[in-house]
């Protein structure tokens, strides 16, 4: 039997969190030639900042009870863990994992801050491809398809929080209600 932390590792380093510097952009293409009328009312697309991870010691913002909510299955008590990379570099996630079988890693939380922007900003200004807004929660809110399931991305006043959820697909009202629970828990 493998250590849960192998098992947390593979599910953050196969791509279930997602918001940092870098990834989500789309391959570049040929750009518009730059406009130089001052009557150009063609707004420019957003731009996204790098966020700063592990800005929290705890990120555990929802209990057992929250993320069976939204899994729709029973999970062990959350736990933070750390997962050192091949780099040498390391981050850090709470992790649920299944209350039956094996404990494998069904869902994780992340907090980040925006380097620069708001946190609304960075969530909105996501690529549009493979993603869909998510309204009633949070300063800005959408759920984004990656390889392993789907991740909330979720603007609060200061933070930016994920929640990926892995091979599952929640209803909208329990990503809500994730997302209200993971705000009310952030501190002040």
């Amino acid at each position: 039997m493998l250590p849960a932390a192998v098992y947390v590792a593979a599910f953050l380093l196969a791509g279930c969190t997602t918001a940092v510097p870098g990834t989500g952009s789309p391959a570049p293409g040929p750009a518009p030639p730059p406009s130089t009328s001052a009557a150009d009312p063609t707004p420019s697309a957003p731009t996204r900042s790098a966020l700063a991870a592990d800005v929290l010691a705890d990120e555990c913002l929802l209990d057992a009870l929250g993320f069976s909510a939204l899994l729709g299955r029973p999970v062990l008590p959350p736990e933070q863990g750390e997962v050192e990379r091949a780099d040498g570099s390391s981050s850090s996630s709470c992790v649920a994992e299944s209350a039956r079988g094996f404990p494998d890693p069904l869902a994780a939380v992340n907090v980040y801050e925006p380097r620069a922007g708001t946190p609304a900003d960075f969530v909105r200004a996501g690529p549009p491809q493979g993603r869909r807004e998510l309204s009633g929660v949070g300063e800005a809110a959408v759920l984004v398809d990656t390889a392993p399931g789907v991740t909330m991305q979720l603007a609060a006043t200061r933070y930016v929080v994920t929640i990926a959820v892995l091979d599952g697909a929640p209803s909208d009202d329990a990503w809500r209600a994730a997302g209200a629970a993971a705000l009310a828990a952030l501190p002040t």
